[in-house]
């Protein structure tokens, strides 16, 4: 019975304001925003595919954009407590035997237009405009947080420091566990990154399990990339 209501509640957002028999079902939405979502193409596209104008695409792909978003935070959530912590430990540790590991942490570019405004810093070193997207995965590939405000030249570590992550590792939390992350992050009390020049053995070694305890997030962004084309400009530019 609840997961029924939670259907009905998922739908009204998209429940057509008229009696119109042109009015366009949930069902259909839906599949007009997934479709532009996977395929990355443009609007005109999507909207031969469901028949109708560009417009009605465009409002079908905002609809359920703003519905997802809505609901974010039931399926983006980040739980820190002791019995998930611990959790988290165990599963991590059986990969490569790395000790008090939470989760992952990296960064990507989502292409995007030139805004109206102050184009040049969402200018990338390859030549189109983007956002620096920062996430955190679980060893599920689950993303966790996510962080898209910023334009690509903001510094991994400034964007580190705006967001709710901060908040999971200080305080109470200090010191219990590690964060993962690349060279692009500053190291810290609680954010692990690879040794900087690794001499000896022990430094190769902890470098080898690092990278092969954080590459869950590289694939994780390597999946969202595949499923999302609309996130990796292989059929458009958000």
């Amino acid at each position: 019975m609840g997961d029924r209501q939670t259907d009905k509640e998922d739908q009204a957002d998209l429940q057509p304001h008229t009696t119109q028999r042109t009015a366009l079902k949930v069902e259909t939405k839906v599949t007009i925003a997934l479709n532009f979502y996977a395929t990355g193409s443009f609007q005109s596209a999507t909207a031969d595919i469901g028949n109708i104008s560009q417009f009605s695409a465009h409002r079908c792909i905002r609809q359920v954009t703003d519905g997802l978003y809505t609901r974010r935070v039931h399926y983006i959530s980040f739980p820190m407590t002791r019995d998930k912590q611990v959790e988290r430990q165990i599963v991590y540790a059986q990969i490569a035997g790395f000790l008090r590991v939470q989760n992952a942490i990296d960064y990507t570019h989502v292409g995007s237009r030139a805004p109206i405004q102050h184009a040049e810093i969402f200018m990338n070193r390859n030549g189109f405009h983007s956002l620096n997207v920062q996430l955190v995965c679980n060893l599920q590939r689950r993303i966790l947080a996510v962080d898209v405000r910023y334009p690509v030249s903001s510094h991994n570590s400034f964007i580190l420091l705006q967001t709710s992550v901060l908040a999971f590792f200080t305080g109470p939390n200090q010191d219990c566990c590690w964060l993962l992350g690349d060279k692009g992050y500053p190291m810290s009390t609680w954010l692990l990154t690879p040794l900087q020049n690794p001499r000896a053995a022990p430094e190769h070694a902890n470098n080898a399990i690092h990278c092969g305890t954080r590459c869950i997030i590289e694939h994780c962004i390597g999946i969202l990339k595949q499923s999302f084309r609309c996130l990796d400009r292989s059929g458009g530019t958000l």
